[in-house]
């Protein structure tokens, strides 16, 4: 699956390796779920979380609310990983990303 110009939240990040300074991050990206590896690219931000390091998946008002861990946060060349939770503003496929993500 793929949406493009999508708004993802990161929020309460856990910082475990890497220069990764803030607790949340906000982005808008282009977001990507194939061979169980769901990729947001924000351009100079890339995020990327394989389908085992989800603990959690909720549909909330207008997207996804993931619970993740153990996930890369690349800026530039630093990659950092990070546990926290992740917002996608996925609108009217919201459903559909649900069943695939978690179903």
């Amino acid at each position: 699956m793929i949406a493009d110009d999508i708004k993802a939240e990161f929020e309460n990040l856990e910082i475990h390796m890497g220069e990764f300074s803030g607790k949340n991050l906000k982005m808008k990206c282009n977001v990507a779920y194939e061979d169980l590896m769901l990729v947001m690219d924000g351009g100079k931000t890339v995020a990327r979380l394989h389908a085992r390091n989800i603990n959690n998946v909720h549909i909330v008002k207008k997207g996804l609310r993931i619970a993740a861990m153990n996930f890369e946060i690349k800026e530039g060349e630093e990659v950092s990983v990070a546990t926290g939770s992740i917002f996608l503003e996925l609108g009217d496929e919201t459903e559909a990303w649900y069943k695939e993500i978690w179903s």
